[in-house]
C-alpha cells in the first residue's frame, strides 16, 4: 500500500494494456457492423473491403498509440534505475 501511495510503482501500465484490450475488441466490433451493413447494402467494395482496411489502419494506429504510452513509463523506469545506481 505504501508503494501505491508514495507513487513508486505506477498503476497506468497495467491500464493501458487493459484500455488496449477493450479498445480492441470496440474496434472489431464496429468493423464486424460496418462489414454486415454494407452485405446487406449489397456494396462490395464500399461495404466490405473498405471498412475492414480502414479497421485494420485503426488497429495498427491504435497499437501504436498504446505502445507509445507505454514507452513513456518504461523510460521512466530506466532513468529511475539509472539515478538508483551508485556513482563512481
Amino acid at each position: 500500500m505504501s508503494d501505491f501511495l508514495s507513487f513508486d510503482t505506477f498503476i497506468t501500465p497495467r491500464i493501458i494494456r487493459i484500455v488496449f484490450v477493450i479498445g480492441l475488441l470496440l474496434i472489431a466490433l464496429a468493423t464486424l457492423i460496418r462489414v454486415l451493413w454494407g452485405i446487406w447494402a449489397l456494396s462490395l467494395f464500399t461495404g466490405v473491403i473498405l471498412p475492414l482496411l480502414a479497421g485494420c489502419v485503426v488497429t495498427l494506429l491504435w497499437r501504436i498509440y498504446c505502445e507509445l504510452l507505454l514507452v513513456f513509463f518504461d523510460m521512466r523506469d530506466k532513468l529511475a534505475d539509472i539515478a538508483a545506481r551508485p556513482r563512481v
